[in-house]
């Protein structure tokens, strides 16, 4: 799904509440009892201060006593007091609400990307909008929270400054229009400058991540030094940043000058009721008392409603954008196939099928028609970019073919669930974790013992006897936390124990040994075809050493099968097995 245009500050930011009632309930009713009662502690402030102010004026014309003077100031201190506590809950209470609503926002977010077909994270433009949906799920935050404020806290205190003003002289009520259109006019302006500024800056954000990952990841460290290419890798970071930094600059340039004019004029609005206050208490219209009140609250009245329109709801209208993206991943219609569980027994069968990653014109697999029977040991081989992953990718159904069907038995392979499978890819991940978790992760909820752990690894070339191990299956794995740093073969070993953990009945295993020497390899395939005796078991490789151990041999070349059969019936024919097979013989002599 994508965006055909924007749904406005309005709707955007009533969707953004109904977010938070939903998410957190109770956390945002909270917030909503102290933002009112904040904004009553300042209402209180502008009373007591004129029944100070009061209180001293008749007590220099010996109207009262001291006495009345002292329990007024009093008052007005316990209303302050009363300010700064509230003032002070409030700032906590911000950061537990942001903690609240954020945790559930995150959930969120790990789910729906748990939905996306493994073929979107190949299209640029959907990474672009999934980048800038994430970006904009922190900010819903604190834009709901804008908005709450806006209406129990700010307009309950503008509501009561409108009354108050209105009763000691109706003219002095327009004090608020005069501060009011000018922020509006500002915000109007704003609302138009920033509307494309996410839709411009998403993409070349994106870059400038990426280029500071390859300055600084541990993933891209040592190859990036040792290359030489750290002078490269800045000038594309540093071209990036300033590309991102002239279209922000342009934009907050024509923001700010339009509202230094707005300024120039509520500044004079301003003075003017000042003048009107200083007239009515001259010509005995107000009490001093309310002159120095409104005149200390009119001063309160200019910093709210400038915090509020030039402050808040600017930044809300320049982020409104990011959380309509978040809002819109959110909400987009999930194809919601029903996963039942895999038939016993079954065959897998491709029929005409083709695939196409997004953005190129050549299909990487072309009109395939295979059937790979249950329990069948099938080996996959072909040259590098030959289509042998993206046909695992498909047998799995991570991706779904653009032309033909994958089915398991009778049923599409999209509404199989993917619970009895299990997968060793050669780009595997490295956890920072014990080696036990390592392991258990790839199925956390099974019930085993160490035994059979030990099992596992022992199987997968893991000796836990030895000196790098030295806590066993509690060795914690990788630096980041403390523990220790494997070799590329190690931590492919590990890798292949989490496969072969995992309870399954068809078992992927593509290239899962390229970072281990080719006899080592070979005694692997040797314990892989024990292991999948008993299921459906499919090896990729370009190295063809191990490879006859495989029941069926198929060939891709250029996306297409141009050799199906065992190794022995593949070996005697003039074809691209063979071929292959004799340049790769040297390393298995």
């Amino acid at each position: 799904m994508y965006k055909d245009k924007s749904k406005g500050f309005f709707n955007n930011g009533s969707r953004c509440l109904r977010y938070l009632f939903k998410l957190n309930p109770r956390t945002s009713y909270v917030y909503i009892c102290i933002a009112f009662t904040q904004s009553i502690s300042w209402v209180l402030q502008v009373l007591f201060m004129q029944k100070f102010f009061d209180s001293a004026t008749k007590f220099s014309t010996n109207n009262i006593n001291f006495g009345m003077v002292l329990f007024s100031l009093a008052g007005l201190a316990l209303v302050y007091l009363f300010y700064h506590v509230m003032d002070g809950l409030g700032n906590c209470y911000e950061e537990i609400f942001g903690l609240g609503i954020g945790k559930h926002l995150n959930k969120m977010i790990f789910k729906r990307v748990d939905a996306l077909n493994a073929s979107e994270f190949e299209n640029t433009s959907r990474l672009e909008f999934i980048n800038k949906s994430v970006n904009g799920s922190s900010k819903l935050i604190w834009v709901g929270a804008t908005l709450l404020d806006v209406v129990f806290y700010y307009t309950t205190y503008f509501v009561f400054m409108g009354w108050y003003l209105f009763n000691l002289k109706p003219a002095l009520a327009v004090s608020i229009v005069i501060v009011f259109v000018p922020c509006v006019i500002s915000q109007l302006v704003r609302v138009s400058t920033f509307k494309n500024l996410e839709e411009m800056s998403a993409p070349i954000r994106r870059e400038q991540e990426y280029y500071e990952r390859c300055l600084t990841d541990k993933e891209y460290f040592k190859e990036t030094r040792l290359l030489g290419a750290t002078s490269f890798f800045n000038d594309l970071y540093t071209s990036a940043l300033n590309s991102l930094n002239r279209i922000v600059f342009m934009a907050q340039l024509k923001k700010n000058l339009i509202n230094l004019v707005l300024n120039l004029i509520t500044v004079t609005g301003y003075g003017t009721i000042i003048y009107m206050l200083f007239v009515s208490v001259m010509n005995k219209e107000i009490s001093i008392g309310a002159f120095a009140a409104v005149l200390a609250s009119i001063d309160s009245l200019y910093r709210f409603m400038n915090k509020l329109i030039s402050e808040r709801l600017a930044w809300a209208t320049e982020n409104i954008g990011s959380i309509e993206n978040f809002l819109d991943f959110i909400e987009e219609p999930v194809t919601n196939n029903k996963i039942i569980p895999r038939p016993e027994n079954f065959n897998i069968k491709l029929e005409g099928v083709s695939f196409k990653y997004p953005m190129t014109s050549k299909n990487a697999l072309d009109n395939i028609d295979l059937t790979i029977c249950n329990k069948q040991t099938l080996a996959i081989v072909g040259e590098n970019g030959s289509g042998k992953t993206t046909l695992c990718r498909l047998i799995m159904g991570l991706y779904s073919p653009s032309e033909g069907e994958v089915f398991y038995g009778e049923v599409p392979a999209e509404k199989i669930s993917n619970n009895k499978t299990s997968a060793i890819f050669q780009k595997y991940r490295q956890y920072n974790m014990t080696l036990r978790e390592n392991v258990e992760i790839s199925q956390t909820e099974k019930i085993t013992d160490d035994a059979e752990l030990a099992s596992i690894c022992e199987n997968s070339g893991i000796h836990l006897e030895s000196e790098v191990y030295k806590d066993g299956l509690n060795t914690m794995l990788g630096r980041d936390f403390g523990g220790i740093d494997l070799s590329g073969g190690q931590w492919q070993r590990v890798a292949i124990a989490r496969g072969l953990f995992r309870d399954s009945d068809l078992i992927i295993l593509d290239e899962p040994t390229a970072a281990i020497d080719p006899l080592e390899e070979t005694r692997l395939y040797n314990d892989f075809s024990k292991i999948c005796q008993d299921k459906t078991a499919i090896m990729v490789s370009h190295r063809l050493g191990s490879v006859k151990l495989a029941d069926r041999i198929i060939v891709i070349k250029e996306g297409k099968i141009v050799q199906d059969g065992t190794h022995d019936e593949l070996i005697v024919c003039d074809g691209e097995y063979r071929t292959m097979y004799e340049s790769q013989k040297k390393w298995y002599s």
